[in-house]
């Protein structure tokens, strides 16, 4: 790398959390020297949040790594005006500048989050008892787990295919904070940093994380915690987060034995009334208008205001409902995807109907869980990685669960062949709008991208590298 060189240390004002909506809801303020930030626990949270506040930028999580140009890349939504970063995406234009510019932010802020938690880690062994109770082992597991997280993403934009792997080095799995540049390094050693990060994540979270105690609902009102900066974890790297991020990484590896161990623990999890931690939407969520389902939340980020933007309005994303029934639905289908998700209205001023995305829409009476947050890993994608990594009769059961959830009927799968076509409509009819889909076809090698201009090859799913990266 030749220009991630500095770690910027972030403050906010934090430490009074009333309710949900003041998790995260701040803004750096500050610079201060490393010696005097990590001096006590305070610096280390102060550090933390500024880490995920980074991340929910519209750079990254908060727009481009979510509903912007994953979502583009995946063909979500209608690319039809000439010039816009959105129509070169269509053809996957990787050297158009509006497409350049987004594609060097993104790659820039995931770095940038990476070194903030760098610099939170170097002497966090040494410094040790500054914390309190269980602080230090939260404070190390979420920072690994986030650095594990950002450089997941590289791999899977910038990356090889999986199907397609090279000897030569391919990027930089950044491990410190220095001036001098990082190497790049192989497929292999990056993803054993990866797996190795992940798994120091874990054994500090196994016995540590609230979450592996306390519901979802009681550590989103945390005054009963002793420290509740820990409370609402949903909103930040937790135990189940990093268990199915290891599911993902298994799954890219080929891991299938792993990734389905990974998967199975999100979904069999369990909070401390025996009851389950997490569990599959259906069509009476979204009656409540909660469209992202937020009971599949394993992972999300909060977005203040997001009503105001075309995106929480549902009048800024639209896919033609033509496209939508011929490609992936079918006319008549019962499926809440399409029915409850899709907003399909006339126009007076163009004399025309248009169908809205409405995943995101958000209104006064929507449950508080879901009120502006952006889903970055779901229940539903746990489920699909175990269809794929089971044998036909357990993945036949497991769909049949999601097919119920999903008010569409039970189909049996009769070979591999089948699942693999219905594992591809499941991902593009499930995370419309959530970034997911692009990393599917990539894995997977499909050379025909629903709704997209050219095919899928070498050249469609490995991003090039920012400019400033390859001079």
């Amino acid at each position: 790398m030749k220009q991630l060189y500095t770690i910027i240390f972030l403050l906010g004002a934090f430490f009074t959390m009333s309710s949900c909506s003041d998790w995260l809801d701040v803004s750096p303020e500050t610079e201060k020297k490393q010696e005097d930030m990590f001096s006590n626990e305070t610096g280390y949270k102060n550090v933390l949040t500024g880490a995920y506040i980074r991340m929910k930028s519209n750079s990254l999580y908060g727009e481009e790594m979510v509903y912007g140009t994953l979502s583009m890349l995946a063909q979500n939504w209608n690319n039809t005006t000439t010039g816009s970063k959105a129509a070169y995406l269509r053809i996957y234009d990787y050297k158009a500048a509006e497409v350049e510019s987004a594609v060097a932010s993104i790659y820039n802020n995931l770095y940038k989050v990476i070194a903030d938690v760098n610099g939170l880690l170097k002497d966090i062994d040494a410094n040790r008892d500054v914390f309190k109770g269980n602080g230090y082992e939260l404070t190390k597991a979420e920072a690994l787990s986030i650095r594990a997280f950002c450089h997941f993403d590289i791999l899977r934009l910038f990356g090889p295919m999986p199907t397609n792997l090279p000897s030569a080095a391919i990027l930089p799995y950044v491990k410190s904070v220095s001036t001098t540049p990082n190497s790049k390094i192989t497929y292999d050693e990056y993803t054993t940093h990866l797996l190795n990060d992940l798994q120091e994540a874990e054994d500090l979270f196994e016995d540590n994380d609230p979450i592996c105690t306390y519901s979802i609902e009681r550590l989103n009102s945390p005054s009963f915690m002793e420290d509740s900066y820990w409370g609402y974890r949903q909103m930040r790297m937790n135990y189940y987060a990093v268990c199915a991020t290891k599911a993902r990484l298994y799954l890219w590896l080929g891991n299938k034995t792993d990734a389905l161990k990974y998967a199975k623990i999100v979904m069999n999890a369990k909070d401390n009334t025996d009851n389950k931690m997490y569990r599959l939407g259906n069509s009476d969520d979204c009656a409540k208008k909660d469209y992202t389902l937020s009971c599949e939340h394993i992972l999300n980020i909060y977005v203040k205001d997001l009503a105001t933007t075309p995106l929480g309005s549902a009048k800024g994303y639209e896919k033609t409902k033509s496209l939508l029934t011929s490609q992936l639905y079918g006319s008549g289908s019962t499926d809440i995807r399409l029915n409850m998700m899709w907003d399909y209205v006339y126009d007076d001023y163009n004399w025309t109907y248009n169908n809205y995305f409405k995943k995101y829409l958000q209104s006064d009476n929507m449950p508080n869980l879901s009120k502006n947050v952006l889903p970055l890993i779901r229940l539903y994608e746990m489920y699909l990685i175990a269809m794929e990594c089971s044998s036909l009769e357990e993945a036949n059961n497991l769909y049949s669960e999601m097919c119920i959830a999903r008010d569409i009927p039970t189909v049996q799968i009769s070979d591999v062949n089948e699942l693999k076509e219905i594992l591809v409509k499941e991902y593009n009819k499930e995370f419309c709008g959530e970034g997911q889909t692009f990393y599917m076809f990539k894995r997977l090698g499909i050379e025909t991208i629903p709704y997209a201009a050219e095919s899928g090859s070498i050249s469609t799913y490995v991003i090039p590298l920012p400019v400033q990266e390859t001079i």
